[in-house]
């Protein structure tokens, strides 16, 4: 199996998202006010069609935020703010046409930048 991924080179540029089960961003921030400053989302997928093969990839998605909240006055209308504070994307399970890829350290953050760039 290594073999097999060491030798084909993947152009990562050139993906196309075909199915998945994730949380985009937009999302977050309801998120993060819905579950107190914090949310976890395991085992989300994305599925992508490149260079004729099948590449999925599983992560576990961390997000924590701050919540700000005025409930406003009878002259104030109230006033609420969200920031996303931290973020983690560890992928968990890489695989191509199959193959289980063995991750390494380096891997593992080539393919979180993947899943941030389709978020």
């Amino acid at each position: 199996m290594s073999t097999f991924i060491s030798t084909y080179s993947l152009d990562l540029n050139n993906l196309k998202l075909t199915d998945g089960d994730y949380t985009k961003v937009e999302d977050w921030e309801e998120l993060i006010c819905e579950n107190e400053g914090r949310f976890i989302r395991e085992s989300e997928f994305m599925s992508f069609e490149v260079d004729g093969l099948d590449l999925l990839i599983v992560y576990d998605l961390e997000v924590d935020g701050r919540v700000d909240y005025d409930p406003g006055d009878y002259y104030t209308p109230p006033y609420s703010d969200c920031e996303i504070t931290y973020e983690d994307i560890d992928v968990t399970e890489v695989t191509l046409d199959d193959y289980n890829i063995e991750l390494t350290k380096e891997l593992k953050s080539l393919f979180s930048e993947v899943i941030k760039k389709n978020l």
